[in-house]
């Protein structure tokens, strides 16, 4: 979980992420860090996910329980 949070933060260019937060009012979430998302999902996680998919979670906690109920297939 600390991992999964220290990536997204990464991905975000933000010190920390708060899991409550709405993912779209980062001010780095676009497509193209969507797509570093999907990319990091899948090297670090081992789970497949479409933009929209990604695009359908609210929060960076929406997120990780999307990955770890995939990841749990």
């Amino acid at each position: 979980m600390d991992k999964f949070y220290a990536d997204l933060a990464e991905l975000l260019e933000v010190d920390a992420v708060d899991p409550a937060k709405a993912l779209d009012t980062y001010d780095n979430w676009d497509s193209l860090t969507i797509l570093s998302l999907i990319t990091m999902l899948d090297a670090d996680f081992g789970v497949t996910f479409h933009a929209s998919d990604i695009r359908q979670f609210n929060s960076a906690a929406d997120l990780l329980a999307g990955v770890q109920a995939r990841a749990a297939k």
